[in-house]
């Protein structure tokens, strides 16, 4: 087929825009329409008209938690809740729907909450329980780093009412089954296809893996999906003999994740200087044991993803990189998988140059500094000319990629796109659209070893793109939220909307 009649950005330096993009019946983009035109053997003579939309390559989420996010969307979600008492009738709701439809006899789970939220609740159990009228509840924070449950459910798990980090994650919550991790998944995949989403990089620590590879098995994955490891199963990984890159088209193993720190919201990201009420925040891997796992992961030919939010993690993450990097740097240099921070949410002055320097990846979710405002200047003040400084980072020769952490955050690319250029945390720390679409579309990719396959509309690689209603080179930056998504392709075929449009 050839797609005609409107701006096509192909994000390949040598031919940054085409009037027309031919692709094969593999689902591969082929060359200049004028040298195969009317040849069948190589494609179909299928001729679409964009009737002036625009081409861009397929975006790519490259931090997200897909399995919790898909679930998440089939739960009670409280997050645009006002206030705490809002988000227990959210609740109660939920539960009284699940009596009428003869479901609640299990957990009932969900997520959004903030800390500011609950402060307003003198009594968290009770306040659950009154809601949930004694059913075991568990509601996730919005960071995904606390969890709140009830009477009903610490009589069955004990504990803490309020538990964070490493006892809100080992929390023995009821497990969803096959058929619904699949189902989710599945429902999920057609959800990103509308936004515009061709490829992930997922970093669930549980399930998530298995049902990919389930659902690829059955040949159901449609995205291109790069899948992280936990670094707490790093001895299993070493006897498995795993290696990033392994897998499938559409499911490949992706980088070892490690935390050093919490969440700016609940005052455990690892700080130099203590927060104004006192403490430092949390340091959950040490540096020493930090180059460990470098160590170990590289001699396995995977890279580090290392989550580190507060500047004394960031600046910890840099200190294992540089220590080790013999170890690591030709997995970077030859096989194109340099490690990357995650989030990088408040970086020291000194340390902007450092990502450039050794060649780390600055993962960011622009959405977040929007969504952390009001948390971010209560806890660092002053600190936050460094915060979400993807500016910055650019300036100083980081490399970018940008993702939405869902279910932290929405999972939607041109609010990820409008944030990069519009929502800048201080003056300055913006990037320009093209910087945005780099880190949306072709460096993802290119970090994970498949700059040649993804992420640019070039000869030979797959035709994985999306449909937009206007150019976002020519849009204003006020108005690039409202861009839509017509029509998602992945290796030549439409995942979501085709033509006619």
């Amino acid at each position: 087929m050839i797609l005609e009649g409107g701006t096509i950005h192909t994000a390949d330096p040598a031919l940054p825009r085409v009037r027309a993009l031919p692709i094969d019946d593999r689902g591969r983009i082929t060359r200049g329409v004028e040298a195969w035109e009317g040849d069948t053997s190589k494609v179909s003579d299928e001729r679409i008209d964009l009737g002036g939309r625009t081409v861009v390559p397929g975006f790519v989420d490259a931090h997200l938690h897909f399995l919790s996010w898909a679930l998440d969307r089939l739960r009670v979600d409280v997050r645009n809740a006002p206030t705490a008492a809002a988000a227990l009738e959210l609740i109660a709701a939920q539960a009284a729907a699940d009596r009428t439809a003869g479901s609640d006899g299990t957990w009932l789970i969900g997520a959004g909450w903030t800390e500011a939220m609950l402060a307003e609740v003198a009594d968290p159990a009770a306040a659950l329980d009154a809601a949930t009228e004694g059913r075991p509840a568990a509601i996730w924070a919005r960071d995904r780093h606390a969890l709140w449950l009830n009477a009903a459910a610490l009589a069955q798990v004990g504990g803490e009412v309020i538990r964070r980090e490493e006892a809100a994650w080992a929390t023995p919550l009821p497990a969803p089954t096959r058929a619904e991790r699949q189902r989710a998944v599945s429902l999920g995949q057609q959800e990103a296809h509308r936004l515009g989403l061709t490829g992930i990089h997922d970093f669930e620590r549980h399930g998530g893996r298995a049902t990919w590879q389930e659902l690829d098995g059955q040949e159901r994955v449609t995205l291109r999906v790069s899948s992280a490891l936990p670094s707490e199963h790093l001895d299993a990984i070493e006897q498995l003999e795993l290696v990033s890159g392994f897998g499938s088209d559409h499911v490949r193993i992706g980088a070892v994740k490690a935390f050093l720190d919490g969440t700016v919201g609940a005052r455990t990201a690892h700080m130099l200087e203590p927060y104004d009420d006192g403490g430092t925040g949390m340091e959950l891997l040490s540096t020493a044991a930090l180059a460990d796992v470098i160590r170990r992961s590289a001699a396995l030919g995977l890279p580090v993803a290392m989550h580190a939010i507060g500047d004394a993690a960031v600046r910890s993450a840099l200190d294992a990189l540089e220590q080790t990097h013999a170890d690591w740097r030709d997995l970077a240099d030859v096989h194109s998988r340099p490690p990357r921070i995650e989030h990088a949410q408040l970086v020291h002055p000194d340390d902007l140059a450092r990502f450039g320097a050794l060649g780390v990846v600055a993962s960011m979710q622009p959405v977040h500094a929007a969504e952390d405002r009001q948390a971010a200047e209560a806890a660092w003040g002053s600190r936050c000319t460094g915060a979400y400084a993807w500016g910055p980072l650019r300036d100083a020769g980081a490399t970018l990629v940008f993702g939405t952490d869902a279910p932290i955050s929405p999972i939607d690319p041109i609010a990820t796109l409008a944030a990069a250029v519009n929502a800048p945390l201080r003056p300055g720390q913006e990037v320009t659209v093209a910087d945005a679409l780099t880190a949306m579309t072709t460096t993802p990719s290119a970090i994970t070893g498949q700059a040649r396959r993804f992420g640019r509309l070039s000869p030979g690689a797959f035709a994985d793109l999306v449909v937009l209603d206007r150019d976002p080179f020519e849009t204003p930056a006020d108005e690039l939220a409202s861009i839509e998504v017509v029509a998602t392709m992945v290796a030549g075929r439409w995942v979501h909307g085709r033509p006619p449009w």
